[in-house]
């Protein structure tokens, strides 16, 4: 297949395969994450494991996992899409046109689902967004088991008293979680120290993999890097224990491989700042340019906590997550990240409709034009489906331009 020749994600994710040939690491990875939504929901129909739509991001997936429980990401039905399914969300369900493709998207994969005897339990996050908190009310409604918890983010300023008040309550709005799981409101901290442990783990190694990618820049695309790291670090794609041996094979090969001088020279670092996208061209046309991603907005990786409590570690990464809250807390790790990288260039990509984001990415390019850093800020749609010539032509232009 050659990339002219691409109509579908899964195309290009087919072709993301065979330019990495050479890496039975990346295949690998590329296989799991093609894999992870239908092998859970057959896991689901075949009643050989639980699973529960989520997020699927950050303290929730050990929770899930310790209560022997697939956590499957909403969000990667986005490449099974297409405008029918968003035309559901609209027509049927009166979202506004200019709702957010990927709660559209979402909404009407879950409707053509509702009938059948796939997953039908649906872990939400009040904090998310409000088209969100809306899709789920409506799911309730069509017959889904719905849990909604509470999430405060922690202000700059709280300290002390308020944020151990914070710490507490969201102590137990995890173990609210966990009755909705499984009827009971006892969590095994075995399995769920065991799981923050894989966490810990898995977030030092792919730190390794990003310190390995500076000098190799070439050698993991830009769509495998952000399925590895944007999808596969948060959930491993339902199979933990795979998904680990895919990240130490690859480290493997990355620390065999003999470092090529010219690369160094002529790559031109990015970083990635936004949403994950479903509109995999974005990706290649960064690739063709003489791209390479390697900085995101997901990192540095903050670690869990493990001299306290599971429970409690739980609810303390969400209050010291510098990541988490308002756009500064995120801009101040992009800059970390370029500053790091000796980054050319910053892409900005969020989701038509996505207003509270587009307000984030047009302060990150104020910002960083300010400090003489340039960006791309991009708006794409959630679901699949090639992107437009002129987006490409735009991302092509602009990292050529940095050349």
């Amino acid at each position: 297949m050659e990339i002219e020749d691409i109509q579908s994600q899964r195309e290009y994710v087919d072709y993301c395969k065979k330019v990495h040939s050479y890496s039975p690491a990346v295949n690998k990875l590329l296989d799991l994450s093609e894999a992870y939504v239908p092998d859970a929901e057959k896991a689901y129909r075949e009643g050989r494991k639980k699973a529960v739509w989520s997020n699927a991001y950050g303290w929730e997936v050990p929770v899930i996992y310790a209560c022997d429980t697939i956590p499957v990401a909403f969000s990667e039905m986005g490449r099974l899409s297409d405008k029918e399914v968003m035309m559901i969300a609209e027509d049927y369900y009166q979202f506004p046109a200019e709702t957010c493709s990927m709660v559209k998207c979402t909404v009407g994969q879950w409707h053509l689902r509702r009938n059948t005897s796939t997953i039908n339990r649906i872990l939400g996050n009040s904090s998310a967004c409000e088209p969100y908190n809306l899709a789920w009310e409506i799911m309730k409604r069509e017959g889904y088991d719905v849990y909604n918890n509470d999430v405060v983010y922690r202000g700059p300023t709280v300290a002390g008293k308020r944020l151990e008040d914070l710490v507490q309550f969201f102590i137990e709005q995890i173990y609210d979680v966990a009755e909705w799981l499984t009827g009971s409101r006892k969590i095994d901290e075995d399995k769920l120290r065991f799981e923050i442990q894989r966490k810990n783990r898995l977030l030092n190694k792919l730190r390794t993999v990003l310190e390995l990618r500076r000098q190799h820049p070439f050698y993991v695309r830009s769509l495998a890097t952000i399925l590895m790291l944007n999808i596969g670090l948060n959930n491993y794609f339902g199979k933990p224990e795979e998904y680990e041996a895919a990240i130490d094979l690859l480290i493997a090969e990355l620390q065999n491989k003999p470092v090529n001088q010219d690369d160094l020279k002529k790559v031109i670092p990015l970083v990635w700042a936004g949403g994950t996208g479903q509109e995999f061209g974005i990706y290649e046309a960064i690739d063709q340019a003489g791209g390479a991603l390697l900085g995101l907005r997901s990192v540095p990786f903050k670690l869990y906590r493990e001299d306290v409590a599971p429970v409690e570690s739980l609810a303390r990464w969400v209050y010291d997550n510098a990541g988490a809250g308002a756009g500064v807390y995120a801009r101040n790790v992009l800059e970390h990240e370029v500053d790091k990288l000796n980054a050319r260039g910053i892409i900005l990509y969020g989701y038509i409709g996505c207003s509270f984001a587009s307000v984030d990415r047009e302060m990150w390019r104020k910002y960083f034009h300010e400090k003489g850093i340039p960006s791309i800020n991009l708006e794409g749609s959630f679901q699949t489906g090639a992107p437009s010539g002129q987006v490409l032509t735009r991302v092509k232009a602009f990292v050529e331009m940095l050349a």
